[in-house]
């Protein structure tokens, strides 16, 4: 990877000078937006190995009746081909960006619809939107933050199938993800963490595990392809702006990840972001409670003892990235780490019952807030 996570090494708490930004990273980060906005329109591939198919362009006469079949577990790439195919709409490109901006991905209900060619995109996503007329469906909903053993069980406990059943397409390579690192073979269940997005789903009853899995793996390829990541080389995950790779972005997802388990307010996740993008910055420990948890493996808050745990997802001990994510990611968190606040925070605590966080540059500032957290019993 082309990032800061080859190399791990003790670091200790100090007081940081910041590094000065180079004024000449404004054209540098203009030609990564003409180059990374032309790659994200299209995803490498999705959960079933399919690549995104070009617009139809054949020409249909409106007003006739037609019927589309949505398969289960169908992304809205996916969908809007369909419906190309059909004549129903003219843009697929147009009808994904519009599921995305209106955040209907999980909405859109499989099953056999009766249409008319040339149709409004506000008219199909009204019918994909309420559903067909029958058929038995079940929905599932995924939380935010689970390892990826914790969201199989909830997948478990939701359906008839056993963790096992619902594990084994994805070790098995039937279900793979372009998010995955080639490093990576996905025969390990913790290569999966973070890949799979967290949402609530709608399937049919005869929905296979294959569909259930591959449908939020194929989410999560659609979320991050709808992020702009035109600033990971200013955020120093990218070498080289002309051949920015899946790689950066997999570290990106490792950033989200941390800012989805330390954050509890949205308007603290570009904050919480910028720390760690400072912190990775100069090489300073990022000392995150959540990562720690991870590293023990048991939930619950870490103790001192546990700073002690030889693994490289103690952030503690070991400077740099963590080695995977540590958890499903919102879309919130996938946009903080793409576009971290600009500031020169290197800490920050929980300041008050609600969750949100206090942020200071020097270890002094940082200190005094934690002494007021504990006074006021919110730590």
């Amino acid at each position: 990877m082309t990032t800061q996570t080859t190399e791990h090494v003790v670091v200790p708490q100090y007081d940081p000078i910041p590094p000065r930004r180079p004024f000449w990273v404004g054209p540098l980060v203009a030609i990564v937006v003409l180059v990374l906005g032309a790659w994200a329109t299209v995803r490498v591939g999705t959960w079933a190995g399919d690549s995104i198919r070009p617009e139809v362009g054949t020409t249909v006469a409106a007003g006739l009746e037609v019927t589309v079949e949505i398969p289960s577990g169908s992304t809205a790439r996916n969908i809007g081909a369909l419906l190309v195919d059909a004549g129903v709409i003219a843009s697929s490109v147009e009808f994904v960006d519009e599921v995305s901006v209106r955040d209907l991905t999980s909405a859109l209900k499989a099953g056999s619809y009766d249409l008319i060619t040339g149709m409004s995109i506000d008219e199909v996503l009204e019918e994909l939107v309420r559903g067909p007329q029958g058929g038995a469906t079940f929905r599932l909903t995924v939380i935010e933050g689970l390892w990826i053993d914790e969201l199989i069980a909830s997948l478990a406990r939701q359906t008839e199938f056993t963790a096992e059943e619902l594990t084994e397409p994805l070790l098995s390579g039937r279900v793979t993800s372009s998010l995955m690192p080639a490093s990576f073979s996905g025969e390990q269940l913790g290569h999966w963490e973070g890949l799979l997005f967290p949402d609530t789903y709608e399937f049919f009853a005869d929905a296979t595990p294959d569909v259930i899995v591959g449908t939020l793996v194929g989410t999560m390829e659609d979320r991050v392809a709808a992020v702009d990541w035109s600033r990971l080389d200013e955020l120093g995950f990218v070498d080289d702006p002309e051949t920015a790779t899946n790689e950066a972005i997999y570290d990106a997802l490792i950033v989200a990840s941390l800012v989805e388990a330390e954050a509890k307010l949205d308007d603290d996740r570009p904050l919480i972001a910028s720390v760690i993008y400072n912190r990775l910055e100069i090489n300073q420990g990022l000392n995150i409670d959540a990562a720690l948890v991870y590293a023990r493996g048991e939930r619950g808050v870490p103790t001192d003892a546990d700073k002690q745990i030889d693994s490289l997802y103690n952030t503690y001990r070991y400077a740099g990235l963590v080695p995977t994510p540590i958890g499903a990611i919102r879309r919130a968190s996938l946009q903080a780490a793409a576009d971290p606040a600009a500031t020169n925070f290197y800490y920050y605590v929980v300041v008050d019952f609600d969750g949100r966080h206090g942020f200071s540059e020097t270890l002094d500032e940082h200190n005094a807030k934690v002494a007021k957290a504990r006074a006021d019993g919110v730590i």
